[in-house]
């Protein structure tokens, strides 16, 4: 029985042989050789690790880019949007440059007021003329 090789025993001894177990070197050995298969294996996989936690860094960095990316090109979209409404006001302030020149020559209504009452008193001075000249 393997549990009765642990047994404490009445005044601190135990039955399970000691030191002098003949199976205790051959199990400290069996312990030795699976702590280096397990040494190895940790030593093997140290750098996968590493390297995994790189990616991850690295997958980071890339979707962290990614974001910028599209920023960027959501940005030459507005960009491209603020080009065109520039044009088209452009084009809009030249077609009212164009019309602001043809009404430049017209007459505005001061002058158009000056030029009736200026041809009223000349028909009035004119008219009044030419009935005092009749009379005579």
């Amino acid at each position: 029985m393997a549990s009765r090789k642990f047994d404490v025993v009445p005044g601190g001894k135990s039955d399970g042989g000691g030191p002098e177990d003949p199976m205790l070197e051959a199990r400290v050995g069996k312990l030795e050789e699976k702590v280096d298969r397990i040494e190895a294996i940790l030593l093997r996989l140290e750098s996968k690790i590493t390297e995994t936690l790189l990616t991850g860094a690295k997958q980071a960095d890339l979707t962290k880019l990614q974001l910028q990316v599209t920023e960027i090109a959501l940005m030459g979209a507005k960009q491209t949007d603020l080009h065109k409404a520039q044009t088209d006001l452009a084009e809009v302030k030249g077609k009212i440059s164009d019309v602001e020149a043809r009404f430049s020559s017209l007459p505005t209504t001061w002058t158009m007021l000056g030029i009736v009452f200026t041809t009223w008193a000349l028909g009035s001075g004119i008219l009044i003329f030419a009935m005092n000249y009749l009379k005579k």
